[in-house]
């Protein structure tokens, strides 16, 4: 039916088509009072209602059907992800090649129990993370099976020859392997050792008896010129199955295995959303390596990049969203290794580089795995506006999404397979453990997103079905919620971002005060004045740091005169904090002067480390494997001073994550204008705990010894 139409003049005509060209206005906005957050409502929605968890767990069931601690499987991973991120709308997408090296290749590998009844143990192709990464090729019948138990000590192969026979363990790998196969001969190892120090407090081998551990033959290990021996892992039950017949007899094994050693490299996957700001990026990493299935260490994190490119595309595309400011750069790569390649192909790279987001390990279960989500700062000398954003993100997910069915559907972050788990996010002090330290050890503010523990962590027990698609929406929000302000920020949304960091800042810079005032409470009257510098060191930390996180703002255009005035509002408030100190000491009636300085103490306030350029991932382990015979003592203070401190900080309720590389983390804190005292006084305030300053001498000495420091004076 043709009905007659009414004119439509053409100024209106213009302004529609005006309104439909009109670019997405900025995200971000005044912090909101419903969601505390500096992205706009609607935006937030936008975020939440378009990424999906269920679609990330797709991915982590793809990935998890390759072998990722090989070069061929890394190779078909890194290729599936290639294609996985253009179809996703990445751009510039391409594969990086690292420098060639020496890899490990395996094509064949069983273990079985000879004699009339023979039967396999375990196979490569079962299970790939049965033979141990970097395994050497043998071939072997009827080899005798000795028992050593934790096999780590001398002590344990008293009256046993080993010598040409197969060692079964259930101890720390290089150990056992230093002492059966290089001092005694044995041709290889079974072992059922599956539990790192650093996951002991988590669980016992004997909690999970059929899961397989994952390990690696160090190539350190094993002597030049020495054959690389094999090394099978079974599972707890498997290792007392083998006990028990070695008991009622002896037992022989007949090993088959072929590997290779080629040379070879793995690669970086990267690729861009393009920012319209030149020059300036964030950005994102997540490891790509890892053993078959290794669904959430670290499937989920790949994956999880996967689906945040995905939204952001999508939101771009539908005019939801403007194109970010700053550029997104997507990495997938080798956990620290790859992150070492990328850094010196691009450390020089003339482009700032304003934040890092890591995505290792997010999809636990909650319930299943014991888990929970955790988000990290940075460490307190690099302070950034990023910790206010993470921080804010975390308090409005655990507000609408604490129950089970929160009444706001709008704001629930859950997947349609998922769980119906309540939210359980957390914000933790600075660890170290993947590939945030390095960027943080290179001046760029980095946060890790995380759920620890993991019931299955690097064993066969981390498997697609214990990974939960309503913790991977949740994790993949948290980081679209963080990367769009620290992407999209600029002029008047920078000045609210700042305006965040300030209100945060109040509240960590209450909790430093709190530390502070409670420690002074809790020292010995004899021992305050010793102690006060260090409770005054933590409150100044603290301020610093807030007041580096509001001039971090600067760079992202916040205007200048409102971000001072917020910067000396938090020094007006670090006197009065600092003034409230001094009265807890007088209604003590102690004197809070410090006493006069010793020895080592004036060395310690007149040495001002300064790192290397070029080598700001060096680390103190490497050095100290080569240390020379003359600075064995040094090094030996050094790693009990550190071994001490672990002791103490376990003793204190710490992670274990909390003091892995510790002596590293004291190392990040050298900037040409810190003294070893100052470095001291600082790690005091980060981590709690008093290292001895003799033990700080020696380890910048050592580092300056080694290549990695110099001294600014």
């Amino acid at each position: 039916m043709n009905l007659p139409t009414r004119p439509v003049s053409l100024l209106a005509l213009l302004a529609a088509l005006s309104a439909s060209a009109q670019v997405p206005t900025s995200p971000l906005g005044p912090i909101s009072p419903t969601t505390g957050l500096v992205l706009r409502d609607d935006v937030v929605r936008a975020l939440i209602q378009e990424s999906s968890g269920d679609r990330i767990h797709d991915g982590v069931q793809r990935l998890s059907l390759i072998a990722r601690d090989s070069l061929d499987g890394y190779a078909e991973a890194a290729a599936w992800t290639k294609a996985a991120a253009e179809a996703a709308g990445l751009q510039d997408v391409h594969l990086e090649a690292m420098k060639d090296g020496p890899q490990w290749r395996a094509t064949h590998g069983e273990l079985w129990v000879a004699g009339p009844h023979r039967y396999r143990v375990t196979s490569y192709a079962d299970l790939p993370m049965s033979l141990a990464m970097g395994s050497g090729s043998f071939e072997g019948k009827d080899l005798e099976l000795v028992d050593v138990g934790l096999g780590t000590q001398d002590a344990d192969y008293a009256g046993k020859d080993v010598k040409g026979k197969v060692v079964l363990s259930r101890g720390n790998l290089g150990a056992t392997l230093r002492t059966a196969v290089v001092k005694f001969g044995a041709v290889g190892v079974v072992s059922s050792y599956s539990t790192p120090p650093w996951n002991e407090p988590h669980r016992m081998d004997g909690d999970f008896p059929d899961q397989v551990g994952w390990a690696g033959v160090p190539r350190s290990l094993i002597p030049q010129g020495m054959r690389v021996p094999f090394l099978f892992m079974v599972s707890d039950r498997q290792g007392r199955e083998l006990r028990t017949q070695l008991r009622e007899g002896p037992v022989k094994v007949d090993v088959s295995v072929a590997t290779q050693a080629p040379t070879g490299h793995l690669s970086i996957v990267s690729g861009v959303i393009p920012g319209t700001l030149k020059g300036e990026e964030i950005v994102l990493t997540a490891h790509l390596d890892h053993y078959k299935p290794g669904a959430d260490d670290n499937a989920s994190g790949s994956a999880t990049l996967l689906e945040l490119v995905r939204t952001y595309t999508t939101l771009i595309r539908r005019g939801v969203l403007p194109p970010p400011v700053r550029t997104l750069r997507v990495l997938w790569l080798p956990e620290f290794e790859g992150t070492r390649e990328w850094f010196s192909h691009h450390g020089a790279d003339p482009v700032r580089r304003v934040a890092h987001f890591n995505f290792d390990m997010l999809g636990a279960s909650l319930t299943r795995a014991h888990s929970r989500f955790q988000v990290s700062y940075t460490p307190d000398w690099n302070g950034s506006f990023v910790n206010a954003v993470s921080e804010s993100t975390v308090a409005f997910m655990n507000r609408f999404n604490g129950v089970a069915y929160p009444p706001r559907k709008d704001f629930r972050i859950g997947s349609v397979t998922g769980s119906q788990d309540p939210m359980d996010a957390h914000m933790e002090r600075y660890s170290r453990g993947s590939d945030h330290q390095l960027f943080n050890d290179h001046g760029i503010p980095g946060v890790a997103f995380s759920t620890w523990p993991d019931d299955g962590y690097h064993t066969s027990g981390d498997r697609p079905e214990n990974v939960d698609p309503t913790q991977l929406h949740r994790a993949a929000f948290a980081a679209l919620a963080s990367v769009t302000v620290a992407a999209w920020a600029e002029g008047t949304g920078a000045l609210e971002l700042s305006r965040l960091v300030a209100v945060h800042g109040v509240k960590r810079v209450a909790e430093d005060e709190f530390r502070a005032r409670r420690d002074l409470a809790a020292t010995p009257a004899a021992q305050v004045p010793g102690f006060a510098r260090l409770a005054r060191a933590g409150v100044r930390t603290g301020y610093q740091r807030e007041r580096d996180a509001l001039r971090s703002c600067l760079a992202l255009g916040a205007p200048a005169e409102p971000v001072k005035v917020m910067v000396k509002t938090l020094e007006a408030a670090e006197a009065q904090a600092l003034a409230r100190l001094e009265a807890d000491g007088k209604a003590r009636g102690v004197s809070l002067k410090e006493p006069a300085a010793g020895e080592a103490e004036r060395r310690a306030r007149a040495f001002v480390p300064r790192r290397v350029k070029g080598r700001e991932l060096a680390s103190f382990d490497e050095l100290e494997r080569g240390v020379p015979s003359e600075s064995q003592a040094r090094a030996d203070t050094v790693k009990a001073a550190m071994t001490a401190a672990a002791s103490a900080l376990r003793e204190q309720g710490e992670s274990e994550l909390r003091f892995y590389q510790l002596a590293d983390a004291l190392a990040s804190y050298a900037d040409g204008k810190r003294s070893v005292a100052d470095i001291r006084d600082a790690a005091h305030a980060e981590y709690g705990y008093v290292f001895p300053v003799d033990a700080m001498l020696e380890l910048f000495g050592l580092l300056e010894q080694g290549g990695i420091m110099t001294r600014a004076r």
